[in-house]
């Protein structure tokens, strides 16, 4: 993740667009953020004023007027405080929630090949804490800048007509206070980018650390492993102090512009008074009008000093949501799940990585209504020809079809309601087995869902769970044993109706009764699918209408399992190593 993050261009620039996204709300922001940026400056002016006509009168008579005005700028002030505040948390929130949104498609686009390789904390990084530290560009950057600017011009205009020198020193400020961060912004996006990466790094120790409770406690390795945590912690806080000391720098350079600009306004009036330039009733308001309206952009500087940080987060977020998707995405049929289906592979080739090919030619095909189990060694290419089925890599030369059509002319989004699947690992939400077994179709009812769970011998222990199938699952499926997580996630693959069941080593966790009775239950279920079955267990391959034997890549032979122990040697072979009671 972190060549993607240091990819992307223009990071801040690629957030616009969805800042305008929404021209509405940004226009109520971009007024709230000039109302709140001149009301405070209103009553310092108007404050100043009132000072300035009560001293020059001797008495507090005949300023009725500007008392009232003062009051109302007063209220004016707190209540576009409040309405900037509201308005802009609001329209930032509902961006952080399109912007995570649009991470999550990206990663969707991206499965599994991109998320292959990273690590479950630096993932979480980027959809949780890289996204809402993009809250501040949203809520404190783009409308304050946009009021900041009009209202930094209005004021400078008004001290202007009151005082040129005032206007001239209080404009110098405000130049110089705004480019401060700007001299320093690429050494705070480095240094915001380092953070960025130590962060995920430190949130992925934590997750593998607690995710690892039991096998840390076991090999005695709990100290290790903190200490290896301290040193990631150690490594963070010297790059935060290294942050720390940039922005505390840029703190003092702008305060002691600021300081310096009052005082050079201060005396720019002071002089002019001397010489009759200006009006001694008018000085206050000079004075106080040129120190308020540096107000504005001092709290912008104070926002710029953290870009760095947003800078990096917006990078990794945007190096996920931009990247292109594994897979060609450009198909058009939509997928039916009616009726039955025939697959076939055709010469297809395949490798993960450039150079090492892992399939090499592969040829062979799944009948409507039968069921095919895929049989061979370690790293023969069994698991790879259920990833190409389920697209989630394509193949580099030959084509996978089914009912005759290329996968690839098929929307990838519909290939849901044409395939189904039982992974190897199987992966529950920490939410009820009722609800985990409905994930594949959430519009299934109850009776539904307990007759795919009947079929996949999962109702009995169901039922006897404390909730039965309202039972929390507990995170990825804790609370359950790893043959009944098999059988929830065989009950959701059968809930589907999908005419093509993968199953992928889908009864490895399942002892001989229970395996024995899933087998049985299915056999009427298989007769209206059609099903490939990536087999370890001989009971499986026993059961299957015919067995393909991979060996490097490629097809050694096919035929039902009889006929295999008869004619294929290297058939033999394998059942002999893996399954010597053969």
């Amino acid at each position: 993740m972190n060549d993607d993050a240091t990819s992307h261009p223009g990071p801040l620039r690629g957030l616009v667009p969805y800042v305008v996204r929404e021209p509405r709300p940004f226009a109520l922001v971009l007024v709230a953020g000039i109302l709140a940026a001149a009301a405070p400056i209103a009553v310092a002016g108007l404050g100043a004023a009132l000072v300035g006509r009560t001293v020059e009168q001797g008495r507090t008579g005949g300023t009725t007027g500007l008392t009232a005005l003062l009051i109302a700028a007063a209220a004016g002030a707190a209540v576009s405080a409040w309405w900037q505040s509201d308005v802009s948390h609001d329209w930032a929130f509902r961006l952080l929630r399109t912007l995570r949104m649009s991470l999550f498609d990206g990663l969707a686009r991206a499965v599994p090949g991109r998320v292959f390789g990273k690590r479950t904390g630096d993932l979480t990084a980027a959809a949780v804490s890289d996204v809402n530290t993009t809250e501040l560009f949203f809520a404190h950057t783009a409308g304050d800048y946009v009021g900041t600017v009009l209202v930094s011009a209005v004021a400078v205009a008004v001290i202007a007509a009151l005082s040129a020198p005032a206007a001239l020193v209080t404009l110098a400020v405000m130049v110089l206070v705004a480019v401060v961060p700007y001299v320093l912004a690429r050494r705070a996006g480095a240094q915001g980018r380092i953070l960025r990466e130590q962060s995920a790094v430190l949130g992925s120790e934590v997750v593998d650390g607690l995710q690892g409770l039991r096998e840390l406690a076991v090999f005695g390795q709990g100290r290790a492993y903190l200490e290896r945590l301290l040193r990631h912690t150690d490594e963070q806080h010297r790059t935060r102090m290294r942050y720390a000391g940039r922005a505390g720098l840029e703190q003092a350079v702008t305060s002691l512009l600021l300081g310096g600009g009052a005082v050079a306004a201060l005396l720019a009036v002071a002089d002019q008074v001397r010489t009759g330039g200006l009006e001694p009733a008018v000085a206050p308001v000079v004075v106080v009008l040129a120190i308020a309206s540096l107000g504005p952009v001092a709290a912008v500087s104070a926002t710029a000093r953290t870009l760095g940080d947003v800078r990096a987060a917006a990078s990794r977020v945007l190096a996920i949501i931009d990247h292109p998707a594994h897979v060609d995405s450009h198909g058009t049929i939509a997928a039916s799940g009616d009726g039955r289906a025939h697959v076939r592979f055709s010469n297809v080739h395949f490798g993960y990585d450039a150079g090492t090919p892992v399939l090499r030619g592969a040829t062979f095909d799944v009948a409507p209504g039968e069921t095919v189990a895929l049989v061979g060694r370690s790293g023969a290419g069994k698991t790879t020809c259920v990833n190409l089925l389920l697209r989630f890599w394509d193949p580099q030369a030959g084509s996978i079809t089914v009912d005759g059509t290329d996968l690839r002319s098929f929307a990838v989004e519909g290939l849901h309601s044409l395939i189904s699947v039982v992974p190897q690992d199987v992966y529950l939400f920490n939410t009820t087995v009722r609800e985990n077994i409905r994930l594949s179709r959430p519009d299934a009812g109850d009776p539904e869902v307990e007759s795919a769970a009947r079929l996949a011998t999962a109702h009995d222990f169901v039922t006897d769970l404390a909730d039965g199938y309202d039972t929390a699952c507990g995170e990825g499926g804790a609370q359950l044993s790893g043959g009944q997580r098999q059988r929830v996630a065989i009950a959701r693959a059968l809930l589907t109706r999908t005419p093509i069941i993968v199953m992928d080593e889908a009864v490895s966790n399942l002892d001989a009764e229970s395996e024995r009775a899933l087998h049985e239950a299915l056999v009427a279920v298989r007769r209206d699918h059609t099903m490939l079955v990536v087999a370890h267990r001989l009971s499986t391959i026993r059961t299957a209408d015919r067995v393909v034997l991979l060996d490097d890549g490629r097809v050694v032979d096919s035929g039902p399992h009889e006929e295999m122990l008869s004619r294929c040697a290297a058939y033999r072979d394998l059942l002999a190593a893996q399954y010597p009671q053969a």
